[in-house]
């Protein structure tokens, strides 16, 4: 062989060596850039680049009392004031009402847990109007008294949601901390 040759051959051989760990570095790339889409697709389109799901999008909120409720009027709107979670920032403690912060179909669920010989009768409101009702009635029985209801709605932006007193009733006692409390998302 010549020298030329052995050069020739030489250059075609690193050739081939670098253009194989290219191939293989490419191989590394190409599947982090196929994980990253399965991440996007398996996720609505919401990722932050990081390989971390974006929580942007979510809605989903639960809160209870920190105190005893006793005597609250009718049509007023129940304030549960200790919140849990608050994903989309919907829910607002101070009035007890939910925001949808984008339009789609939400679960909603309440408990009421009522003292012995007293009742608290609520319903859910949507934009104020009645969707379904819970009845938390304990008079005439010696224990107290739970009850729960769920809601299933479709829900525009900027809709409001939030748990009623009955018309015509006072909400005369709700136990607080766990035992009462309110809580949504979206599907």
């Amino acid at each position: 062989m010549s020298v030329f040759q052995v050069l020739l051959l030489t250059c075609f051989m690193t050739l081939m060596v670098t253009g194989h760990k290219s191939c293989s570095r490419n191989a590394g790339l190409m599947k982090s850039i196929q994980y990253q889409l399965k991440l996007v697709e398996d996720n609505d389109g919401k990722c932050d680049g990081t390989g971390r799901v974006s929580e942007s999008g979510k809605v989903a909120f639960m809160a209870k009392n920190s105190a005893t409720l006793q005597n609250v009027p009718a049509k007023s709107a129940v304030a549960y004031n200790t919140v849990i979670t608050n994903l989309g920032n919907g829910f607002d403690k101070s009035t007890g009402i939910f925001t949808a912060p984008s339009n789609g179909v939400y679960i909603f669920s309440w408990t009421v847990l009522t003292h012995a010989g007293k009742s608290f009768y609520t319903y859910l409101s949507l934009n104020g109007n009645l969707i379904t009702r819970n009845y938390a009635g304990a008079t005439g029985v010696a224990d107290h008294i739970s009850s729960s209801q769920n809601a299933v709605i479709e829900l525009k932006r900027d809709d409001k949601v939030f748990v009623k007193v009955q018309d015509g009733y006072t909400g005369q006692y709700m136990f607080n901390n766990d035992w009462s409390s309110f809580s949504g998302y979206k599907l």
